[in-house]
């Protein structure tokens, strides 16, 4: 039997496939020969199966460098079931857990293990590598390594290091949005000698974009028609700030829609839930920011909307590309309004903090340490804030504490947290009215509450949020939602669990002395403004929505798309629900 022949039978008995996509046999051909490769395909165009089909060829473990931390069960979990030996090792599982599995894949139990780059900032772990045959190295998500990438992780620069550490096995590094620039930069970091380019391309026939400038309330009124006239259909609504989504969800179950909520400030277990909800059918629509999305292997998602703009063209095409994996016909809308640039320069402030304000919180912090030598600080983002010369975002705060975290100047230990307050300041029955006739979940829900603790709730008490959810069977975040609108009435009094920062400053030196490369960070706020700048320039082009996209990561033979809202020259939603209508 020859190779070929040997690949095919692998991936029909594994798989389920009998041919590969565009791409693949190419990649998987370069990696055994032993030769570095970088895979660019459009989400959906199978980059996963390349290292998986790989690892179980080649003699050794394959290692995969993933930040999707909350997914790599998921992952091993389906590998598994499909006959292929695989775990993880995160920050999930204990270091004794660790040690055994580190035991396990070098008795050689494993074949493909997933670990998370942060990993490798722990020595000992790194050495241990050293005694484990390694067949190759994928890097998932590889734009993440690149500072000029939509989603640069500083974890991902140590691992050129790791590679060496491991006898320097061929590397395939794997993404489905990088410019030229990036995959230069990808190959630059990883210092990769002349690899094998596979870019397939980023045309995705089967999505149709369209944009519309809207203000919020029609944005509001443009989503709720459009998900009614396609009840069948499942799709996914981003939108800028976690407010957003809860209002949105709001609205839209109030028209019976099963939608639920997803964002980064949710705990584990809903999250699980929502995303368990979506994946079985349970939930028509997710409404969530950007945290939601990577990894998500659903086929049938027949639309992705954007409420608002967002910061990169990468972005918006990785999150837009969702839609469709299965091929069939499936329809992608920006809303955007001309305060969508404002959010968007909100973010970038916060995430690119003035050297100024740096220098300021570790002086602080400095002078707090040494007030009480030893003693750790305990301290929220708020407190912090109103320290400081100048008003600056609670994320730029977070943001300059990660930098002189990962110098090495301040360390993290903890996040400390205490129970909210709940008092109701009305009656059951006017806090009942206040909510709708149409809020029927909320509705439920305070009922619960009513009937459970409705002393506790007079005389006011200290609740978890998880517990009372868990007591009345409902999920936190519809809880959360319910109190809020009451506490926004008056009609209840609601403060927000405390929670605060454990910091500890580690080198005690002056702020002029600080080793920070202030340079940098600069540039990579004014990159940040430029691409915010093309993302600003889609929303207002007369090209073809898909044509302006590939020329952006770099395809200039690109042809017309011939069916986003310029070429049909109307309004996007106007052809999208005939679209998807036998869909």
């Amino acid at each position: 039997m020859d190779k070929k022949q040997a690949l095919l039978q692998l991936l029909k008995i594994h798989f389920a496939y009998t041919s590969f996509r565009p791409g693949q046999e190419e990649a998987i051909d370069s990696i055994l020969a032993g030769q570095n490769t970088i895979v660019v395909m459009p989400t959906g165009g199978g980059k996963s199966l390349i290292f998986q089909l790989a690892a179980l060829v080649l003699n050794g473990v394959t290692i995969v460098i993933s930040p999707l931390i909350s997914l790599m069960k998921d992952q091993v979990d389906s590998l598994t079931k499909i006959g292929v030996p695989a775990t993880f090792i995160n920050s999930s599982i204990s270091p004794a857990e660790v040690d055994a599995r580190l035991a396990q894949i070098k008795a050689g139990d494993f074949k493909i293990v997933y670990i998370a780059p942060e990993r490798f900032y722990n020595q000992s772990f790194v050495a241990s590598l050293r005694n484990i045959k390694v067949a190759l190295c994928a890097i998932d998500e590889a734009h993440c390594i690149s500072q000029w990438g939509h989603d640069f992780r500083p974890s991902y620069l140590r691992l050129h290091q790791v590679i060496n550490s491991v006898g320097n096995p061929p590397v395939v590094a794997l993404t489905a949005t990088a410019t030229p620039e990036v995959r230069g930069d990808i190959i630059k970091q990883l210092n990769l000698i002349s690899p094998t380019m596979v870019i397939t391309g980023f045309a995705r026939p089967n999505l149709q974009f369209g944009v519309a400038a809207l203000n919020d309330r029609a944005k509001m009124e443009m989503i709720v028609d459009f998900i009614k006239s396609a009840p069948a259909q499942t799709g996914i609504v981003y939108v800028g700030t976690r407010s957003k989504a809860d209002e949105l969800v709001d609205i839209l179950t109030s028209y019976d829609v099963k939608a639920v909520t997803y964002h980064a400030g949710m705990d584990s277990a809903s999250r699980e839930w929502v995303q368990n909800s979506f994946m079985s059918g349970e939930a028509q629509v997710v409404v969530a920011t950007n945290a939601f999305g990577l990894g998500i292997n659903k086929k049938d998602i027949r639309f992705v909307i954007h409420h608002d703009m967002p910061g990169t063209i990468e972005a918006y095409y990785q999150e837009a590309g969702r839609a469709g994996r299965d091929g069939k016909p499936s329809f992608c809308l920006l809303l955007y309004s001309p305060k969508d640039r404002y959010l968007r320069e909100f973010f970038i402030k916060g995430d690119n903090p003035g050297s100024h304000i740096i220098l300021e919180i570790y002086d602080f912090l400095r002078r707090r340490a040494s007030d009480d030598p030893g003693e750790s600080i305990l301290i929220t983002y708020s407190e912090l804030g109103q320290k400081l010369s100048e008003s600056v975002p609670e994320m730029a705060i977070g943001t300059s504490l990660k930098i002189l975290e990962r110098e090495g100047y301040i360390s993290r230990p903890n996040e400390k947290t205490a129970n909210a307050w709940l008092q109701a300041k009305a009656g059951p029955d006017k806090m009942l009215e206040a909510l709708g006739k149409r809020a029927k979940t909320q509705i439920e829900i305070l009922t619960k509450l009513i009937e459970r603790f409705s002393s506790e709730l007079q005389k006011g008490w200290e609740i978890s949020l998880e517990e009372i959810a868990s007591i009345l069977k409902i999920k936190r975040e519809t809880l959360l939602r319910m109190i809020k609108k009451l506490d926004e009435q008056g009609l209840l009094e609601y403060r927000p669990p405390f929670k605060g920062t454990e910091i500890k400053v580690l080198k005690s030196v002056d702020s002029a002395d600080l080793n920070l490369d202030f340079s940098a960070l600069k540039a990579k706020e004014q990159r940040a403004y430029e691409k915010l700048d093309e993302m600003e320039s889609y929303v207002y082009s007369d090209l073809c929505r898909q044509q302006y996209i590939l020329n952006y990561f770099g395809d200039h033979n690109s042809k017309k798309c011939g069916q986003c809202d310029v070429c049909l020259k109307q309004g996007p939603t106007v052809k999208a629900v005939s679209y998807l209508g036998d869909y």
